[in-house]
């Protein structure tokens, strides 16, 4: 069921232009939970969900498991969750981030302010100078949430 459920995950993240950012599976095979993450460009929004949610369910029914009694849950990873893609970073320009990142030599963890993606290359603001680091060396990069 596990694989089913991840191809047709993917499948509907694709189709809706989303990213599949989590996939968790909890419970039996006879009353399982499945919790999924998404994410785009723009964010997340309730519709969004509800959309992904009803496409899930009508694939769902297409499969072997159509009479499995199962709860979904369709949700964005939230602002805490590390960011996978390096579309997700557009909507947090401005914004501060804890970064850990190869810098040739070792890998370096710091906060500093994404200011501007080009192509797969991101720049931040540390220490007031410019740093520029490409997506590919990027361990983690959270948002810094501020309160």
């Amino acid at each position: 069921m596990k694989n089913t459920v991840k191809i047709i995950a993917q499948k509907i993240a694709d189709n809706q232009n989303l990213f599949l950012m989590n996939l968790i599976i909890r419970g039996s095979s006879k009353k399982p939970s499945f919790e999924i993450y998404i994410d785009n460009k723009n964010g997340v929004t309730a519709d969004i969900c509800a959309d992904y949610s009803r496409e899930f369910k009508d694939e769902f029914e297409k499969t072997e498991f159509a009479e499995v009694d199962y709860s979904l849950i369709v949700s964005s990873p939230g602002i805490d969750e590390p960011l996978q893609f390096i579309d997700q970073f557009y909507k947090h320009i401005g914004r501060d981030f804890k970064i850990s990142f190869d810098d040739g030599e070792k890998v370096q963890s710091i906060e500093a302010k994404l200011t501007n993606i080009d192509n797969d290359v991101l720049t931040f603001i540390y220490k007031k100078e410019e740093l520029i680091i490409k997506f590919n060396n990027l361990k983690k990069a959270k948002v810094k949430l501020s309160f």
